[in-house]
């Protein structure tokens, strides 16, 4: 009996060592054609194969470049599958009875075209569903029998219908591209990338386990791992196949998440996803549940600060394209906030039918979502006091209407940059589709209380319409600087003082934004100033008439780069973001400024006429009229010895620049007239000289003398005066 086993062995070992000869030595090449055709009848597709090599340790069965077309009623210019090459691994043994067992394949960087029509109908519900004819059996190539199953009832290579399916103790995929397109629901094509996986137990109508790994291309190492058990396969409906396992995501940005699970997310939110879901299908029924970490949320562009935990369950419908959430509860910053509703796919943006709600949210994570749509406040300012919400979500992901209220309490603006803090009691905001409307509700800084309202009609267009208004009634000037800082006024960082403001001011008309500049240019009103020790930082006004007047030199003035106002009164009419003034008066240790013209509060530019009458007591400091008339070249001396400097400023309130105003000296030496220091507007004064060119002294000291008169002139006189007595 052993020499039996000896001989049976070394039998074995003949015919193995025979079969391997004959695997290195065969052309397999020679029969390509033959096995391309019967694999195009196989799979009812269109084929192409490369080259083929057949291995012996392990035995292995090679073919490069290989490509399976689409069906052709998908009219698509890509292949359904492609391959740089396919690995085949099969069983030595069975060969004996003339029999190839597949153990394995291998696919290299393949790509697979998954597409649904119209009808939602799948590209590879045809595939190989042509049943096989006498004459397609009537050769049996190597390669057909690739397609072999493991089905104990089934004539081999296909299964009672006379389709052909196949089993794999196991598939793996190295580097591969899955892309998807729905033309059912119109949603773009989705390529999912760099896709590694082992599936094990392969076999449509079983279940298998699939352990797949993708790491999308972006930022970072990305990474989104899929495990679980699937199958057994509805070839007519893929999505009703069970699969119950695990999502892992580790450092996926959320853009890439969107778009991996056709979740639909804004497009202007950002983040990095870590995060661990179950997942469990039932007839096209996918239920998620599990918990992520958003880490570096960003919001339109604005840095919420703080990341995000969320907590989930939502339900797929995967043939409807609709996802259920039954519960997702995040954390803005301490605040849980919870959203149940719908989320509609299909074509993007998806459309939103949601319910949230929060507890008592700190007014400071308020503000940071306020910012990312573009109610912003100044940097550095900071805000306490609570919010809380209860909201519908309506339309969609883009431009979603909202139903709901938002009420605050006890909000309190501060900062280093505002001269006091701001409180606001309470503000309640209601809104409805189409309209944003407060109550009126009181702002109030130190002294001053001010009342304002608004309503914004049509939010969801790309030009909503503003109605704000602001009511303060002597009003003082910290207060009103505090809140145009707060809301980051340009220029107001510029101003500091004491006194008092009227101001009645309404912002009504479409706007592009909540920003500062798109509320001030819909800005009308009138503001009525009364107001003591300013300063006015970025310019000194007195230094700059120094230079436009021509005595600086004398003057011996250095840039300060500040100006001292002691006092300012006037009016201001505003209308359409553009401020107007014609009796803007300000009192400086040099003399007194009158102001007119016009300032445009967006861009900050300026057309004013500014008319310095330089008062005795500083013309005196500079040695008086005597001292100082040769080195003006751009003035004139009132009957009063005050020097009057016309100039006109330009440029803008942070770098105004100031110029000579030829023009209205011209005017006023023609008239013989010029302002005072009573009336810096109007010209009521004569002219005691014009100090022009180096000639002023001398004709002021001329004009001031009594002209001595000539002999003839006299005797005139004394005829003349004579000639005027009355008889007696």
């Amino acid at each position: 009996m052993r020499r039996v086993g000896l001989i049976a062995s070394a039998v074995v070992a003949i015919i193995i060592i025979a079969i391997g000869v004959f695997l290195i030595r065969f052309d397999i090449n020679r029969y390509q054609s033959v096995i391309q055709s019967s694999l195009e009848q196989r799979l009812a597709r269109k084929m192409t194969l490369g080259e083929m090599h057949l291995g012996l340790l392990p035995p292995r069965f090679r073919v490069q470049d290989i490509s399976i077309g689409d069906d052709p009623s998908f009219s698509t210019q890509r292949p359904f599958i492609q391959a740089q090459e396919l690995d085949v691994s099969f069983k030595l043994l069975p060969l004996l009875k003339k029999s190839l067992l597949i153990d394995s394949l291998t696919l290299l960087h393949p790509r697979l075209e998954l597409i649904k029509n119209q009808r939602g109908v799948w590209n590879f519900a045809s595939l190989g569903s042509v049943p096989r004819t006498s004459e397609q059996i009537n050769v049996r190539p190597l390669a057909v029998a690739l397609m072999q199953p493991l089905q104990s009832n089934a004539t081999p290579g296909e299964n009672q219908s006379g389709e052909v399916h196949f089993a794999l103790r196991e598939l793996k995929i190295h580097d591969g591209e899955i892309a998807i397109t729905n033309l059912q629901s119109g949603s773009p094509r989705r390529v999912y990338d760099h896709i590694d996986a082992i599936v094990q137990g392969l076999s449509p109508d079983r279940p298998f386990s699939l352990d797949a790994i993708a790491r999308p291309s972006g930022p970072g190492n990305q990474e989104v791992h899929l495990e679980g058990k699937i199958g057994p396969v509805v070839m007519s409906q893929p999505a009703n196949t069970p699969f119950h396992g695990t999502l892992t995501l580790r450092q996926v940005a959320l853009a890439t998440l969107t778009a991996f699970l056709n979740f639909p997310i804004s497009r202007n939110t950002e983040g990095i996803v870590f995060g661990e879901s179950d997942i469990e299908n039932k007839a096209g029924k996918m239920v998620l549940q599990g918990k992520m970490d958003i880490q570096n949320p960003r919001l339109r562009g604005v840095d919420l600060g703080y990341s995000i935990p969320v907590q989930y369950v939502v339900t797929d419908d995967l043939a409807g394209s609709t996802i259920t959430i039954h519960s997702i509860v995040l954390k803005l910053g301490t605040t849980p906030v919870e959203i149940s509703g719908k989320v509609s796919g299909g074509q993007p943006p998806a459309q939103l039918d949601l319910q949230a709600k929060t507890g008592k949210i700190s007014a400071a994570d308020a503000v940071r979502l306020a910012a990312a749509y573009g109610i912003a406040l100044a940097s550095g300012t900071n805000v306490t006091g609570t919010a809380s919400a209860n909201i519908n979500l309506k339309g969609t992901t883009e431009n979603p209407r909202v139903d709901g209220s938002i009420v605050a309490h006890d909000v309190q603006i501060s900062g280093k940059d505002l001269p006091q803090a701001l409180h606001v009691p309470a503000v309640n905001l209601a809104f409805t589709p189409s309209t944003i409307q407060s109550d009126n509700f009181a702002i109030i800084s130190g002294a001053t209380r001010m009342s304002a309202q608004m309503t914004v009609r049509q939010y969801l267009s790309s030009s909503p319409f503003v109605d704000a208004t602001l009511n303060a009634h002597n009003a003082q000037l910290p207060g009103i600087l505090s809140l145009a800082r707060a809301y980051g006024v340009a220029g107001a960082d510029k101003v500091s003082g004491s006194g008092v403001i009227n101001l009645d001011a309404r912002a009504t008309g479409p706007v592009k934004g909540f920003t500062s500049p798109q509320l001030l240019r819909a800005l009308n009103g009138a503001v009525t100033l009364d107001l003591k020790n300013i300063r006015y930082s970025g310019t000194d006004i007195g230094y700059q008439l120094a230079t436009v007047g021509g005595y600086l030199g004398k003057s011996k003035q250095s840039d300060q780069g500040y100006t001292n106002i002691s006092k300012m009164t006037g009016k201001i009419a505003v209308k359409n973001g553009i401020a107007q003034t014609n009796d803007l008066e300000a009192l400086l240790d040099i003399g007194k400024l009158g102001i007119t013209g016009t300032a445009d509060l967006v861009t900050q530019a300026l057309n004013l006429q500014l008319t310095a009458v330089l008062s005795n007591t500083f013309i005196d400091r500079l040695g008086g009229l005597g001292g100082i008339g040769g080195l003006l070249n751009t003035a004139l001396a009132n009957n009063q010895g005050e020097v009057i400097i016309p100039a006109t400023v330009s440029g803008t309130f942070q770098n105004p620049r100031f110029t000579p105003d030829l023009q209205r000296i011209a005017k006023m030496k023609l008239k013989g007239l010029v302002p005072n220091s009573n009336d810096p507007f109007s010209a009521v004064s004569g002219i005691l000289g014009g100090i022009l060119g180096g000639k002023g002294s001398a004709q002021a000291e001329e004009q001031s003398k009594p002209k001595k008169q000539d002999t003839v002139e006299q005797l005139l006189d004394i005829f003349r005066k004579k000639k005027l007595q009355p008889p007696k």
